[in-house]
């Protein structure tokens, strides 16, 4: 496609040069003021030649006029018995009514009729414009009398040339005219064969103002009538206007659409919203107004045009649209021409070869401006695409397709000497409580402002690989997911030290609901090409490290083969937890909880218990996490109420004066319908929501969280007490023990357990329990494992306590027997008394 455009270019060089042909003459003979008269009523040809003619009146004759005007030219007689021919041509074809007559000594000889809007006598088998041939009479003088009349401009610039002038003239504008063709036509085929493959939008405008430039260029320089039939030339002719202003109107509509891509001009500005009634308002006018007048209006729609197509094409450029600089060229060549077409129009400058050439040439090389131009933003708008497809919208970073097709391209010299390196995989995996609490957009958001946030210091942190886009820029990290992210170290012995850095950038506090909010992340890192040898296994080998992150040792951990196996146990603990879930096979243990004023069991905490078949007993420390990441902790949570329900429904009796405290997921309060299906379930067994108490961890997403809030006051109205379980660790805050409207408050074992391992722990103990006697809520130690802590407890009037020390988690069956037995004994110690 470009050899054809180069062949264009290469023709019109050619041509060009060819269209001084007899210049100097011809143009002196150009400016020549012919005999004129003005016609004022309605004569005929032999009337005209009686007139009285004066040179005076032919300046004025070629401007607009509604009268007809006459020019006469005499020839001297030719030699005797000699027949002499002479040509009479001229190169503006736009006169509507234009008739040559010839007489020899008085007597009328011939007639040609070349006017634009009347049908022509005498043509020729081949099309040379208008060339009147003049024979000269042998014994007379010769006299030509030309009448124009029209609508437009009555530019008579004549030309008087030998026989083998006009032969040199009409091949050269048989060239001239082919050459013109032949560019439009070879450029509309390539373009509308462009268009068919590329599809982009302001196409079909281009398409068409190619078309309505050939029709311009036909009609105005006179090639019309070789092209069409004479009717629809002379349509063409009558409605010239029309045309200019359609294109007019195209050019501005591919100009839109052209830089749309940068949104030059706004799609809310004035000229986008209103530029169309313009043209509109234009094309009306020119069907109410006179051709001078429409010319005019015309004058001011190339105006128009070019200041607004000049301005908006800047601006694209200031944007950085640099696909712009083809239509900056070709639109200066295509308003030049325009403008200079519009001159001679206007007499302002004179009608040449040249100053003829220069429009359709001019308009030539715009199209093939604007072709570059789109083929231009074609390549622009392909890396676009593939820009897009490599990366993540919203940061602008690279994504999962870049990391999987196009990064082993970038470093395929590294991977093929096995360089070594490490990828490092952060998780940020809060982000679902962060979706449950303030909404998926909310969360994208926030995870989405965490990475712009990071990827400035990253670039601060040495021997990081920069990963290069298609629009050049670099990224030194990857989006994997919605919440992961990839960086690759091109210095793995210093992983330790730009781990800690990527740490320190993590760890930075953000603003979120007017709070300071800390994200949660684990990272996991694999050796290239020690643990792997492709990206597809480093990146799964990370993964397996990331999610191994227990925080018991910080929340990074480096790939071995150990941890493989259990990644690989991990998969098979959640497909037997899933089995057994739908089986109901987990089962559940009481630990008794006692008041510490009384001795007396006053309720218990259900335990969840798993013992698999082939796993044997799984810690609920390993198996919770594991189904809340899963998504497993829904069905759950929903089978063990189901079973303690079910349980308490069939010793009503013995568990009357005892409440049972269960331990959900935050993520279980974050469910809309959790409070409503809890509260029909208490009531579907007959049970009294207020022997039983529903224990929270994780509470630090639960803030003016609507869903939370909604679910406690349902809760609260249906009877269930709150307990905030594991206060003081975690994410547990004083907020929350007003905004859950807690019951409760579990002081957790770790202080408890430490009592008299750090002085600390007993004044925050004794604080938390001041804190409940403050709020009328009861105060729970948990972890008592001996008496000295069971002694401080009571003494700082601590209300209940649970732990080893008083009792062992029992099953259901042994907490009911102890409850039995407590209560025979209260009953044989009344009937003592």
């Amino acid at each position: 496609m470009n050899g054809i455009k180069s062949f264009i270019l290469s023709g019109f060089l050619l041509l060009f040069s060819c269209l001084n042909w007899g210049s100097d003459s011809l143009i002196k003979q150009t400016h020549y003021a012919y005999p004129t008269f003005i016609e004022t009523s309605p004569i005929t040809a032999q009337e005209a030649l009686t007139q009285s003619y004066t040179s005076d009146l032919y300046q004025m004759s070629q401007g607009f006029s509604d009268s007809a005007y006459w020019h006469r030219i005499r020839f001297p007689k030719a030699y005797p018995f000699d027949t002499q021919v002479v040509y009479l041509e001229l190169d503006y074809y736009v006169i509507e009514q234009l008739t040559f007559y010839v007489f020899h000594d008085g007597q009328l000889v011939d007639q040609w009729q070349r006017g634009a809007l009347q049908n022509w006598n005498k043509s020729t088998n081949i099309y040379d414009g208008i060339l009147v041939p003049i024979t000269l009479s042998p014994f007379n003088e010769t006299t030509v009398l030309i009448r124009k009349a029209g609508s437009s401009p009555l530019l008579t610039p004549l030309r008087i040339l030998d026989e083998s002038e006009a032969e040199q003239n009409r091949q050269q504008k048989l060239i001239f005219w082919t050459a013109i063709i032949s560019a439009l036509l070879i450029l509309l085929a390539h373009n509308a064969l462009v268009f068919n493959m590329l599809r982009q939008p302001g196409f079909v405008y281009y398409l068409a103002l190619n078309a309505l430039v050939f029709i311009a260029i036909s009609i105005t320089n006179g090639f019309s009538r070789w092209l069409f039939p004479e009717f629809i030339s002379q349509w063409l002719v009558a409605n010239i206007f029309y045309v200019f202003g359609l294109g007019a109107w195209v050019l501005y509509r591919f100009s839109l659409l052209f830089l749309k891509e940068v949104n030059v001009p706004s799609a809310k500005s004035i000229m986008t919203r209103y530029g169309d009634w313009i043209f509109i308002l234009f094309l009306v006018c020119v069907s109410l107004f006179k051709t001078k007048t429409s010319a005019l209006l015309f004058a001011g729609i190339e105006a128009f045009l070019f200041i607004s197509c000049t301005y908006w094409g800047i601006k694209a450029l200031r944007k950085g649209f640099l696909v712009v600089r083809f239509y900056l060229f070709s639109w200066l060549f295509l308003i030049v021409g325009s403008i200079l077409n519009t001159m001679l129009f206007w007499q302002l400058i004179p009608i040449t070869p040249i100053t003829t050439a220069i429009f359709p040439i001019f308009s030539i090389v715009q199209l093939l401006g604007f072709s570059f131009a789109l083929a231009d933003k074609a390549k622009h708008s392909d890396r676009n695409r593939q820009l897009q497809l490599l990366t993540d919208q919203p940061t602008g970073l690279p994504n999962r397709s870049f990391y999987y097709d196009e990064l082993p391209n970038q470093i395929e010299s590294r991977l093929n000497s096995q360089q070594p390196m490490a990828l490092i995989i952060i998780d940020i995996f809060n982000h679902q409580t962060l979706s449950q609490a303030f909404g998926p957009a909310k969360a994208d958001t926030v995870m989405q402002e965490l990475m712009l946030d990071i990827h400035p210091q990253l670039e601060t942190i040495p021997n990081l690989l920069s990963f290069i886009l298609p629009d050049k820029s670099h990224k030194k990290m990857i989006r994997m997911t919605a919440k992961n992210i990839a960086i690759i170290s091109l210095s793995p012995d210093q992983l330790a030290s730009q781990i800690v850095q990527i740490q320190t950038a993590l760890e930075y506090p953000m603003l979120l609901n007017k709070i300071q909010f800390r994200h949660q992340y684990k990272i996991g890192s694999a050796l290239f090409p020690s643990q792997a040898t492709s990206l597809d296994k480093l990146y799964q080998n990370a993964l397996i490290a990331h999610n191994s992150v227990t925080f018991s040792s910080g929340n990074w951990a480096a790939y071995t083969d150990e941890l493989k196996q259990d990644y690989a146990k991990q998969l098979t603990i959640l497909t037997l937890l899933r089995e057994d879930i739908l089986h109901a096979r987990l089962d559940y243990q009481v630990q008794p909880q006692i008041c510490l004023k009384t001795n007396r069991i006053i309720g218990g905490e259900v335990l969840l218990r798993w013992e698999n078949d082939q796993l044997g007993q799984v810690s609920p420390t390993e198996f919770i996490p594991l189904a809340e990441q899963s998504g497993l902790i829904y069905p759950l949570t929903e089978m063990l109420l189901n079973k303690v329900f079910t349980w308490a429904s069939q010793h009503q009796s013995i568990l009357a004066y005892t409440s049972l405290s269960l331990n959900v997921s935050a993520l279980d309060l974050l469910r809309a319908d959790f409070a409503d299906k809890v509260t029909k379930d208490v009531h579907r067994f007959a049970l009294n929501p207020q022997h039983f108490t529903i224990e929270i961890t994780e509470t630090s997403m639960f803030h003016n969280n609507d869903i939370v809030q909604k679910n406690v006051d349902k809760l609260h109205a249906a009877g269930f007490k709150l307990s905030i379980d594991d206060f003081g660790i975690g994410y547990s805050s004083m907020l929350n023990l007003v905004s859950l409207k807690t019951n409760e408050l579990k002081i957790d074992q770790f202080f408890v357990m430490g009592l008299f391992k750090q002085e600390s722990n007993q004044y925050l103990c004794q604080n938390m329990i001041r804190l409940c006697q403050q709020l009328n809520i009861s105060s729970v130690a948990e972890g008592i494992e001996d008496e000295a802590t069971l002694n401080a407890l009571k003494q700082w009037q601590c209300e209940v306590g649970q732990g080893y020390f008083l009792f062992e988690p029992l099953s259901p069956e042994q907490y009911l027997q102890q409850l039995v037995k407590q209560n025979r004994m209260q009953n044989n110690h009344s009937d003592s008394i």
